[in-house]
This record gives structure tokens, C-alpha cells and sequence, in this order.
């Protein structure tokens, strides 16, 4: 079985930001933890993203899923775990997911891809 770190809040991001929200009343290690939905900030986007869902993750905290390592935020960086001790392992029978592609679209404008990532939208409407 395949583990991850769990993400706090102050940890950071393969784009250079921080993980900026966790659970005011969860502790781990003196750092709140961190859940999809809470915000980080990305220098990289120039802006704050939520942190998105992630299938295969078989823990959750106050009805959200908690954040580990290797999840991603709505502009597409990377979670990278500041503490090695708590982990959490993907659910019975998946594996680890597969690296996630970005298209370039020929019919999209990287300002409208921009603003699609800034507001969390997961689709962008065209014409």
C-alpha cells in the first residue's frame, strides 16, 4: 500500500507557494492540518487556489478529505509535505494516480485558462 505525508498549513508547493488555511482545531506537529478546499498561495499564478479532491484518499476529517502529498491545487501545483510521520495510504485496491496531462487548447486563450484557475472552475465555456 501506497502512503502519503499529510499537508499542513504552512507547507508548500512545486510552483513556490504555501499552503495558507488548515483546520484551526487540528494539530499535527504544531501546524494546523490542511483539508481539500483550504487555500494556497501561488506566486508562480499570482493568486490563492483550493486545494482539489484527490480519488484513492481513504481518510477524511470533519466531512472533507484531508490533504497529503502529492495532491494539487486548482492552478496545478504540487502539495510537498514538510513532516514525514503521519501518513495516510491510498484506499484498498487503487493505486497511485496517474501523473495529470494539461492539454494546450488551440480554442482557449491562456488569460480565459487564467481565470478559469483563479475562480476554481472546473470547466470553461466556449463561444
Amino acid at each position: 500500500m501506497s502512503e502519503r505525508s499529510i499537508i499542513r498549513k504552512g507547507d508548500r508547493t512545486s510552483h513556490g507557494g504555501t499552503v495558507a488555511e488548515g483546520h484551526p482545531t487540528s494539530m499535527l506537529l504544531g501546524r494546523e492540518i490542511a483539508l481539500v478546499g483550504h487555500k494556497v498561495t501561488c506566486p508562480k499564478c499570482k493568486g490563492a487556489f483550493p486545494i482539489l479532491a484527490d480519488p484513492g484518499r481513504n481518510h477524511t476529517f470533519m466531512g472533507q478529505d484531508t490533504a497529503v502529498e502529492g495532491m494539487r491545487t486548482a492552478c496545478g501545483a504540487v502539495l510537498i509535505a514538510s513532516q514525514m510521520v503521519a501518513r495516510i495510504g491510498l484506499a484498498q485496491g487503487l493505486s497511485d494516480p496517474a501523473p495529470m496531462k494539461t492539454a494546450q487548447s488551440d480554442t482557449l486563450c491562456q488569460e480565459c485558462l487564467e481565470a478559469a484557475a483563479r475562480n476554481a472552475a472546473t470547466t470553461v465555456a466556449r463561444g
